[in-house]
Protein backbone atom coordinates (compact mmCIF):
# COMPACT_ATOMS: atom_id res chain seq x y z
CA UNK A 1 0.00 0.00 0.00
CA UNK A 2 2.77 2.58 0.71
CA UNK A 3 4.60 1.95 -2.12
CA UNK A 4 1.33 2.12 -4.53
CA UNK A 5 0.38 5.75 -2.54
CA UNK A 6 3.99 6.55 -3.29
CA UNK A 7 3.87 6.53 -6.80
CA UNK A 8 0.58 7.92 -7.27
CA UNK A 9 1.71 11.00 -5.48
CA UNK A 10 4.79 11.28 -7.22
CA UNK A 11 3.17 10.49 -10.98
CA UNK A 12 0.71 12.95 -10.10
CA UNK A 13 3.52 16.25 -9.69
CA UNK A 14 5.92 14.76 -12.31
CA UNK A 15 3.28 13.85 -14.69
CA UNK A 16 1.41 17.59 -14.59
CA UNK A 17 5.50 18.78 -15.22
CA UNK A 18 5.39 16.70 -18.04
CA UNK A 19 2.32 18.04 -19.54
CA UNK A 20 4.06 21.56 -19.32
CA UNK A 21 5.17 21.50 -22.95
CA UNK A 22 7.63 24.19 -23.40
CA UNK A 23 5.72 25.57 -26.52
CA UNK A 24 2.15 26.28 -24.57
CA UNK A 25 1.37 28.82 -22.20
CA UNK A 26 0.97 26.25 -19.34
CA UNK A 27 1.94 28.81 -16.68
CA UNK A 28 -0.68 27.51 -13.79
CA UNK A 29 -1.29 24.80 -12.18
CA UNK A 30 -4.40 24.35 -9.63
CA UNK A 31 -3.40 21.91 -6.22
CA UNK A 32 -5.07 20.29 -3.82
CA UNK A 33 -8.82 19.71 -3.80
CA UNK A 34 -11.78 20.28 -6.23
CA UNK A 35 -13.97 21.47 -3.32
CA UNK A 36 -17.10 19.20 -4.87
CA UNK A 37 -17.42 17.07 -1.86
CA UNK A 38 -19.75 18.33 1.19
CA UNK A 39 -18.32 19.86 3.77
CA UNK A 40 -18.13 17.81 6.72
CA UNK A 41 -16.02 19.39 9.64
CA UNK A 42 -15.09 17.36 12.65
CA UNK A 43 -11.34 15.97 13.40
CA UNK A 44 -10.38 18.72 15.90
CA UNK A 45 -10.99 22.63 16.71
CA UNK A 46 -7.85 23.33 15.87
CA UNK A 47 -4.63 21.50 13.52
CA UNK A 48 -2.60 22.65 10.99
CA UNK A 49 -3.76 19.38 8.00
CA UNK A 50 -2.16 18.95 5.05
CA UNK A 51 -3.65 16.39 1.91
CA UNK A 52 -0.81 13.64 1.24
CA UNK A 53 -2.03 12.10 -1.43
CA UNK A 54 -5.77 11.70 -3.51
CA UNK A 55 -7.16 9.07 -5.23
CA UNK A 56 -7.69 10.40 -8.82
CA UNK A 57 -11.22 10.12 -8.60
CA UNK A 58 -11.37 12.01 -5.83
CA UNK A 59 -8.92 15.02 -7.12
CA UNK A 60 -6.70 14.76 -10.21
CA UNK A 61 -5.01 18.10 -8.88
CA UNK A 62 -1.53 17.58 -7.35
CA UNK A 63 -0.93 17.90 -3.69
CA UNK A 64 2.78 18.35 -4.39
CA UNK A 65 3.98 21.71 -5.86
CA UNK A 66 5.09 20.57 -9.83
CA UNK A 67 6.85 24.11 -10.07
CA UNK A 68 9.03 26.70 -8.54
CA UNK A 69 6.37 30.13 -8.64
CA UNK A 70 4.02 31.86 -6.51
CA UNK A 71 0.52 31.26 -5.37
CA UNK A 72 -1.75 33.74 -6.41
CA UNK A 73 -4.87 33.32 -4.74
CA UNK A 74 -6.44 29.88 -2.36
CA UNK A 75 -9.87 28.64 -1.63
CA UNK A 76 -11.55 26.85 1.43
CA UNK A 77 -14.46 25.59 1.83
CA UNK A 78 -16.35 25.55 4.90
CA UNK A 79 -19.92 25.56 7.13
CA UNK A 80 -18.20 26.56 10.00
CA UNK A 81 -18.82 29.63 11.34
CA UNK A 82 -16.36 32.11 12.84
CA UNK A 83 -13.64 29.34 11.86
CA UNK A 84 -10.18 31.69 10.56
CA UNK A 85 -8.01 29.71 8.30
CA UNK A 86 -4.10 30.10 7.49
CA UNK A 87 -2.74 28.44 4.66
CA UNK A 88 0.57 27.03 5.03
CA UNK A 89 3.28 26.34 2.63
CA UNK A 90 5.14 23.32 3.94
CA UNK A 91 8.25 21.37 2.46
CA UNK A 92 8.94 17.75 3.77
CA UNK A 93 12.73 17.29 5.69
CA UNK A 94 12.48 13.77 4.68
CA UNK A 95 10.19 11.43 2.63
CA UNK A 96 6.41 11.20 3.41
CA UNK A 97 5.13 8.41 4.91
CA UNK A 98 1.98 7.39 3.19
CA UNK A 99 0.99 4.97 5.80
CA UNK A 100 -1.56 5.87 8.18
CA UNK A 101 -0.86 6.33 11.40
CA UNK A 102 2.44 7.43 11.00
CA UNK A 103 4.38 10.56 10.98
CA UNK A 104 5.78 12.88 8.43
CA UNK A 105 8.19 15.99 9.77
CA UNK A 106 7.38 19.15 7.51
CA UNK A 107 9.22 22.67 8.18
CA UNK A 108 6.56 25.31 7.48
CA UNK A 109 8.14 28.13 4.87
CA UNK A 110 5.46 30.66 4.91
CA UNK A 111 1.91 31.51 5.51
CA UNK A 112 -0.81 33.91 4.84
CA UNK A 113 -4.08 34.25 7.44
CA UNK A 114 -7.18 34.96 5.52
CA UNK A 115 -8.52 38.39 5.32
CA UNK A 116 -11.36 37.44 7.54
CA UNK A 117 -13.51 34.89 9.35
CA UNK A 118 -15.98 32.61 8.11
CA UNK A 119 -19.09 34.95 8.14
CA UNK A 120 -21.90 34.17 10.92
CA UNK A 121 -24.99 32.20 9.27
CA UNK A 122 -22.77 30.24 6.78
CA UNK A 123 -23.58 27.17 8.45
CA UNK A 124 -27.80 27.60 8.11
CA UNK A 125 -27.23 29.17 4.45
CA UNK A 126 -24.82 27.05 3.31
CA UNK A 127 -24.63 23.67 5.76
CA UNK A 128 -22.73 21.27 3.13
CA UNK A 129 -19.85 24.33 2.23
CA UNK A 130 -19.35 27.49 1.04
CA UNK A 131 -16.19 28.18 -1.07
CA UNK A 132 -14.35 31.26 -0.25
CA UNK A 133 -11.71 32.74 -2.29
CA UNK A 134 -8.91 34.50 -1.17
CA UNK A 135 -5.93 36.08 -2.87
CA UNK A 136 -2.48 35.56 -2.44
CA UNK A 137 1.59 36.10 -3.26
CA UNK A 138 3.15 33.38 -1.63
CA UNK A 139 6.04 31.63 -3.29
CA UNK A 140 6.36 28.29 -3.21
CA UNK A 141 8.54 25.47 -4.55
CA UNK A 142 8.88 22.52 -6.63
CA UNK A 143 8.30 19.39 -3.79
CA UNK A 144 6.89 21.44 -1.20
CA UNK A 145 2.68 21.52 0.17
CA UNK A 146 0.31 23.38 0.63
CA UNK A 147 -1.86 22.91 3.95
CA UNK A 148 -4.29 25.20 6.28
CA UNK A 149 -4.16 25.88 9.87
CA UNK A 150 -7.81 26.03 11.22
CA UNK A 151 -8.26 28.03 13.94
CA UNK A 152 -10.53 31.19 15.31
CA UNK A 153 -14.51 29.68 16.91
CA UNK A 154 -13.85 26.45 14.51
CA UNK A 155 -15.36 23.75 15.27
CA UNK A 156 -13.89 21.41 12.79
CA UNK A 157 -11.47 21.21 10.14
CA UNK A 158 -12.50 22.04 6.47
CA UNK A 159 -12.48 18.53 5.11
CA UNK A 160 -15.14 16.29 3.96
CA UNK A 161 -14.74 12.31 5.13
CA UNK A 162 -14.62 9.82 1.85
CA UNK A 163 -15.53 6.39 3.64
CA UNK A 164 -13.74 3.63 1.64
CA UNK A 165 -11.04 5.44 0.08
CA UNK A 166 -7.79 5.34 1.56
CA UNK A 167 -5.83 6.81 -0.94
CA UNK A 168 -7.23 10.13 0.46
CA UNK A 169 -5.36 10.84 2.97
CA UNK A 170 -4.18 13.85 4.91
CA UNK A 171 -1.71 14.62 7.84
CA UNK A 172 -2.22 16.42 10.99
CA UNK A 173 -0.59 18.42 13.93
CA UNK A 174 -3.10 18.70 16.49
CA UNK A 175 -0.78 21.32 18.22
CA UNK A 176 -1.30 23.81 15.03
CA UNK A 177 2.62 23.10 14.74
CA UNK A 178 4.96 24.08 13.16
CA UNK A 179 5.04 27.91 13.17
CA UNK A 180 6.87 29.00 9.83
CA UNK A 181 10.83 28.67 9.63
CA UNK A 182 10.78 25.34 12.26
CA UNK A 183 9.47 21.56 11.87
CA UNK A 184 7.02 19.17 13.47
CA UNK A 185 5.71 16.32 12.90
CA UNK A 186 2.26 15.77 11.37
CA UNK A 187 0.38 12.43 11.45
CA UNK A 188 -1.42 10.80 9.12
CA UNK A 189 -5.23 9.45 8.91
CA UNK A 190 -6.67 7.79 5.69
CA UNK A 191 -10.17 8.72 4.06
CA UNK A 192 -10.17 12.47 4.27
CA UNK A 193 -10.75 15.49 1.04
CA UNK A 194 -8.96 18.26 2.82
CA UNK A 195 -10.86 21.27 1.76
CA UNK A 196 -8.60 23.33 0.56
CA UNK A 197 -7.26 24.65 -3.32
CA UNK A 198 -4.44 26.91 -4.46
CA UNK A 199 -3.40 28.38 -7.50
CA UNK A 200 0.52 28.74 -8.31
CA UNK A 201 1.45 30.47 -11.38
CA UNK A 202 5.15 30.67 -12.79
CA UNK A 203 7.66 30.85 -15.20
CA UNK A 204 8.34 28.14 -17.70
CA UNK A 205 11.11 28.68 -19.79
CA UNK A 206 10.52 27.00 -23.44
CA UNK A 207 12.82 26.31 -25.99
CA UNK A 208 14.17 29.16 -27.12
CA UNK A 209 17.46 28.35 -29.61
CA UNK A 210 16.95 29.19 -33.13
CA UNK A 211 13.74 31.53 -32.44
CA UNK A 212 13.92 34.54 -34.20
CA UNK A 213 13.93 38.00 -31.66
CA UNK A 214 10.55 38.58 -31.98
CA UNK A 215 9.08 34.70 -31.75
CA UNK A 216 11.05 33.82 -29.03
CA UNK A 217 10.25 37.49 -26.88
CA UNK A 218 6.65 36.46 -27.65
CA UNK A 219 7.58 32.97 -26.26
CA UNK A 220 8.99 34.10 -22.64
CA UNK A 221 5.84 36.48 -22.02
CA UNK A 222 3.32 33.36 -22.81
CA UNK A 223 5.40 31.58 -20.26
CA UNK A 224 4.97 34.39 -17.59
CA UNK A 225 8.76 34.96 -18.47
CA UNK A 226 10.59 38.12 -19.08
CA UNK A 227 13.19 38.24 -21.97
CA UNK A 228 16.83 39.55 -21.60
CA UNK A 229 18.76 40.16 -24.72
CA UNK A 230 22.46 40.09 -25.30
CA UNK A 231 23.69 40.50 -28.62
CA UNK A 232 26.86 38.33 -30.34
CA UNK A 233 28.44 38.41 -33.18
CA UNK A 234 28.22 35.62 -35.92
CA UNK A 235 29.62 34.67 -39.19
CA UNK A 236 27.09 32.63 -40.51
CA UNK A 237 23.41 34.95 -42.07
CA UNK A 238 21.56 31.99 -40.93
CA UNK A 239 21.98 32.98 -37.18
CA UNK A 240 21.34 36.36 -37.90
CA UNK A 241 18.60 37.40 -35.34
CA UNK A 242 18.33 34.28 -33.92
CA UNK A 243 18.51 32.65 -30.07
CA UNK A 244 22.01 31.17 -30.44
CA UNK A 245 22.22 30.44 -27.04
CA UNK A 246 19.54 30.74 -23.94
CA UNK A 247 21.16 30.43 -20.39
CA UNK A 248 18.50 29.16 -18.69
CA UNK A 249 17.70 25.54 -20.09
CA UNK A 250 14.04 24.80 -21.02
CA UNK A 251 11.87 23.68 -18.64
CA UNK A 252 13.51 25.57 -15.70
CA UNK A 253 10.02 26.75 -13.62
CA UNK A 254 10.50 30.44 -11.53
CA UNK A 255 8.40 32.43 -10.14
CA UNK A 256 6.07 34.38 -13.07
CA UNK A 257 8.44 37.37 -14.19
CA UNK A 258 11.83 35.81 -13.77
CA UNK A 259 14.36 37.34 -15.96
CA UNK A 260 15.53 34.65 -18.43
CA UNK A 261 18.73 35.76 -20.73
CA UNK A 262 18.79 34.91 -24.11
CA UNK A 263 21.91 35.66 -26.70
CA UNK A 264 20.55 36.50 -30.73
CA UNK A 265 23.12 36.49 -33.50
CA UNK A 266 24.18 39.80 -34.86
CA UNK A 267 26.06 39.58 -38.15
CA UNK A 268 29.92 40.84 -37.89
Amino acid sequence: MNRRLTRIALAAALGLIAALPANSAADTVVMGSTLSNNYDGGVSTSAITVQLSYDPATSPNPVISPANGLITGWKVKSADDGALYTLKVLRPNSPVSLVTATNSTFKAITSLQAPAAVPAGTAVASPTGAIFSYPASLPISKGDYVGVRTGGAATGLPQSGTNGVPLNLIANNFSSQPADGQSADLLADEQHDLLLQATVQFCNVPVLKKLKTKAAKQALKAHDCLPKVKKSRTKKDKFKGKVLKQKTPAGTTAPPGTVVPIVIGQKK
